[in-house]
């Protein structure tokens, strides 16, 4: 039934990682127990509208993940499930990134390094310490002025069960999604073929642009990846759910293209420009700060496809090994 799946659904997200399977387990065991009862007694299947009266018996999803939770003292087990996943995103989406960021950076860029040479390089953690503090004791302290108001009997009580979110299938693909990268992929690999952008020297606008003998390798590995890409996204219109298969290839792809768009930004991408209107010097110039300005910003790349490959890693972790 729709409506009890929505409500286990609602209760697991509350309670804690290791007990999840068991105590939804046991609760759908009981809720499905009381409804072949009341179905027995009335003699028809139940409706929607006759579930819910024994989902408000049951409680809230938070009253009833609440149960499962040890006594908290400053903060009561009645808000202590909502406290404790905000504290949690605080920290996995905002503080964890920042200092991976810095940690990044730190390894990675010779520039910083020298910038802040012995103890100055660990200047930038003063803040991150900071806002973990805040964090922790902003949000401590509403949630304990909240638990001993009258708004903790509003926000754990007063619910509705028909208002419950719709049953989520995290292993779900979206075939509008599909189908618009699928589109943006092949579009753009029909405009580059167009315009023969696999060339090392351009023109355009009164300029001559040459790019580095390295262009033509990386343009040839976008194309491979490219073509990867629309494999999974075949396959993912073939079966709109990530399998073993599509997952683990959608990694590959995107540990591909991490890496070798880090190769680029560190290939001193711009080897000339000259037009007629642009002095040599300058233009000189413009091609060093260009080539400078990627290779610094190359740690950016490796930031940004680490974090996506983390999702990717939590989406093949999430598949059901067997499908």
């Amino acid at each position: 039934m729709a409506l009890i799946d929505r409500y286990l659904q609602a209760v697991k997200f509350w309670l804690p990682r290791n007990q999840k399977d068991d105590i939804i387990a046991e609760l759908s065991e009981d809720l499905r127990s009381q409804i072949e009862e009341k179905e027995a007694e009335l003699g028809h299947p139940l409706t929607d509208a006759e579930v819910e009266p024994i989902l408000k018996r049951c409680g809230s999803p938070v009253a009833v993940a609440e149960r499962y939770l040890p006594q908290r003292y400053l903060i009561g087990p009645g808000l202590f499930p909502i406290y404790s996943v905000i504290i949690r995103s605080l920290f996995l989406y905002f503080l964890l990134p920042w200092l991976a960021l810095w940690m990044g950076i730190a390894i990675f860029s010779s520039d910083f390094r020298a910038d802040h040479p012995g103890m100055a390089l660990f200047a930038p953690l003063e803040q991150w310490w900071l806002a973990c503090i805040w964090s922790l004791f902003i949000n401590t302290a509403i949630f304990a002025a909240l638990d001993r108001s009258q708004a903790r009997a509003h926000l754990v009580n007063d619910w509705n069960p028909r208002a419950l979110p719709p049953e989520r299938d995290p292993n779900r693909v979206s075939r509008g999604s599909t189908i618009f990268e699928l589109t943006i992929v092949v579009a753009t690999l029909a405009v580059w073929v167009q315009l023969d952008v696999f060339h090392r020297v351009f023109h355009f606008f009164g300029l001559t642009v040459t790019l580095s003998y390295h262009w033509p390798e990386f343009f040839w590995g976008l194309v491979a990846l490219s073509l990867a890409g629309i494999v999974v996204s075949g396959l993912n219109l073939a079966k709109a759910r990530w399998t073993r298969l599509s997952a683990s290839l959608r990694l590959a792809l995107d540990c591909g293209s991490s890496g070798l768009s880090y190769w680029l930004f560190r290939a001193n991408l711009l080897q000339s420009l000259s037009g007629n209107d642009i002095p040599s010097t300058e233009a000189a110039r413009f091609v060093s700060f260009l080539n400078q300005w990627m290779a610094r910003s190359a740690i950016w790349v490796l930031v940004v496809g680490a974090i996506i490959v983390f999702f990717d890693i939590r989406r093949l972790r999430r598949v059901d090994p067997g499908v």
